[in-house]
């Protein structure tokens, strides 16, 4: 009898050994996971801190430590992100921000983190001098065949396998002079030109130049100002040849007859208050001392 209940009791205690053992690593996991998940958001935090301290460098290896614990998770691929313009933006390592971008297209090719990466690619390729693999991106994103060659009898500039200048376009450019008057020197000098203006446009394109905020805003002031001399020259200053000083009549009385029209008024109180720092008013016009000089 003595043996058997020393045999309980030693069963008894090896069952309140691994029970305590259970709940320890329990409480072990549940500190790591808990600590984990501090971690993650602190590195978040931390990589924040250095980029606002001009430390890009150092924050590319944070991003990229926090990536490793979940390469495909959504939150993963928005870091992803942020590091490929990290990459790009601060360290001009185009590589790595290639490597990332692209991981981003298999990954979510229709997600919103992706929106735009076409265009980043195509900005690495062309920084990284792959120049040809930009055009083929290009060709292949517009419906066409970069393998395709349309080189013909009429190229007289082609790029690769890609007709670019034709006897025609030259033709037109040389339409103003006079048959007798062309000498190879002024063809071929034509012909540099065009080829010319044709290399910068593309390079152009694969800078994304026309995605640029100043070159809307250039592009913008220019409409403008073009859609403005053509309503004059059409409506406004349509008799012919005129002299500076009839011209200046006719615009005149065209604003005054469009202010007319809109009911334009302007409050000379506001310019006088808001602009100048007066407080002259049109029916009690300010004293010498208080005019703008």
């Amino acid at each position: 009898m003595n043996s058997i209940r020393s045999i309980s009791r030693k069963i008894d205690a090896m069952l309140i050994m691994i029970i305590a053992g259970l709940v320890l690593s329990l409480a072990l996991a549940w500190n790591y996971y808990q600590s984990r998940r501090m971690t993650f958001v602190e590195k978040e935090t931390l990589a924040a801190s250095l980029l606002a301290h001009g430390l890009p460098s150092e924050a590319a290896a944070v991003i990229h430590e926090m990536i490793q614990r979940q390469p495909v998770s959504e939150r993963s691929l928005k870091l992803r992100r942020v590091l490929s313009e990290v990459y790009m933006n601060e360290l001009n390592d185009f590589e790595k921000a290639l490597s990332e971008l692209v991981f981003i297209n298999n990954f979510a090719p229709d997600s919103e983190i992706a929106s735009g990466s076409e265009d980043a690619i195509r900005y690495c390729l062309n920084r990284l001098g792959r120049v040809y693999d930009v055009e083929r991106r290009r060709l292949l994103e517009g419906g066409e065949n970069p393998l395709e060659n349309t080189v013909n009898t009429a190229s007289v500039v082609r790029f690769g396998n890609r007709h670019a200048i034709g006897v025609e376009q030259i033709r037109q450019k040389l339409a103003g002079m006079k048959k007798e008057e062309l000498t190879r020197e002024i063809v071929e000098s034509v012909v540099n030109g065009m080829a010319q203006e044709l290399l910068l446009a593309r390079a152009a394109e694969r800078e994304n130049i026309k995605k640029d905020s100043a070159f809307i805003e250039t592009v913008r002031r220019y409409e403008k100002n073009l859609s403005i001399n053509h309503y004059l020259q059409k409506k406004v200053l349509a008799g012919g040849k005129l002299s500076e000083e009839k011209q200046r009549e006719l615009m005149t009385a065209e604003i005054s007859r469009l202010a007319q029209l809109e009911d334009m008024k302007i409050d000379t109180d506001v310019i006088a208050r808001e602009i100048l720092g007066q407080t002259a008013t049109a029916s009690a016009p300010a004293t010498p001392q208080e005019q703008p000089e």
